[in-house]
């Protein structure tokens, strides 16, 4: 039924049209009133508006988790600030014995716990290095607070003797260092200096006649006959070479090969390697070789026994 008031439409819902439940006679006489369902309601049903979890639901739900990571949080801090888990002993490998004391005054500073063992690896690796005898040093856990620290010294190669009677030694890549037994002999010869050179300072290279110097003694340390080389080094003379050559059972020979400023070494080296070969009766009759000009060799003959100063 529709009705107008004061100019306007409206729509008054009849009781009529309305459900209503009616009573229902079961075979056995009973009467019951069955339940009305519920009318769909008309148009565009509603959308449910989501509402954000509040922060102590989004904790609940991730409780477990958050739980875990407190825990293997707090274990970690305990470990990494126990006593038991720091470092307690460290082993120093390959040095000798006379540079126990400097490693422990070297490394001592960088012991003081709590110890951060993700850097400090690293750190003691490159002040151990920063030593001039140490060619190369590694890190290495061994157990529970327990490291060692290998050490690798430089080779004495070569030993270089200055004017004034200072001793420092090379690496075979020319490196200058000194080494911490100051007994130390080197493995292939010995390089003199007639005069002092203020090149020579430690952790460096070795430059100008005494690389060429270097070059040589690398040449003759191949040679299973050569023994007991000395290089020496003047702005005068020039770069001499003074060895022993022996074979088998026959006696040694002391032979000095001249090669003036070396500045054609590349020339020479094959020269002497020549020389060197010759028949010990040869040798013994020579007092020393010029090899400064390559391809025109001067021999001098021996006057008297002997020939190396």
């Amino acid at each position: 039924m529709r009705l107008r008031e004061r100019g306007k439409r409206v729509r008054i819902r009849s009781q009529a049209a309305s459900p209503r439940p009616v009573p229902v006679l079961e075979p056995t006489g009973r009467f019951y009133v069955p339940a009305l369902k519920p009318v769909a309601a008309r148009g565009r049903p509603k959308r449910r508006v989501r509402r954000v979890a509040p922060l102590w639901g989004w904790l609940w739900r991730n409780a477990e988790p958050l739980l875990w990571g407190a825990v293997l949080g707090a274990l970690a801090l305990s470990l990494w600030f126990s006593p038991r888990t720091q470092l307690t002993r460290l082993e120093a490998a390959g040095a000798p014995p006379e540079a126990h004391a400097e490693l422990y005054a070297l490394l001592n500073p960088h012991l003081q716990p709590p110890i951060a063992l993700r850097d400090t690896p690293r750190h003691l690796e490159r002040a151990v290095q920063s030593l001039d005898w140490v060619q190369q040093a590694r890190w290495q856990a061994t157990g529970v607070g327990q490291a060692r620290l290998t050490v690798a010294p430089r080779e004495p190669f070569a030993e270089i003797q200055t004017a004034n009677g200072a001793r420092l030694f090379a690496d075979p890549t020319g490196v200058l260092f000194r080494p911490p037994n100051p007994d130390a002999k080197p493995t292939s010869g010995v390089i003199r200096l007639a005069q002092d050179d203020s090149r020579l300072r430690t952790g460096g290279y070795v430059e100008g006649e005494m690389q060429a110097a270097l070059t040589i003694l690398h040449a003759v340390s191949r040679r299973a006959d050569v023994h007991r080389p000395r290089v020496q080094v003047s702005r005068t003379h020039g770069i001499r070479l003074f060895a022993q050559i022996q074979r088998g059972a026959e006696p040694p020979v002391a032979v000095q090969l001249r090669f003036g400023d070396a500045s054609a070494l590349e020339q020479q080296l094959p020269t002497m390697h020549r020389l060197l070969d010759t028949p010990l009766a040869d040798l013994r009759q020579w007092e020393y070789v010029d090899i400064s000009a390559p391809g025109s060799e001067a021999v001098k003959p021996r006057a008297t026994m002997g020939g190396q100063p």
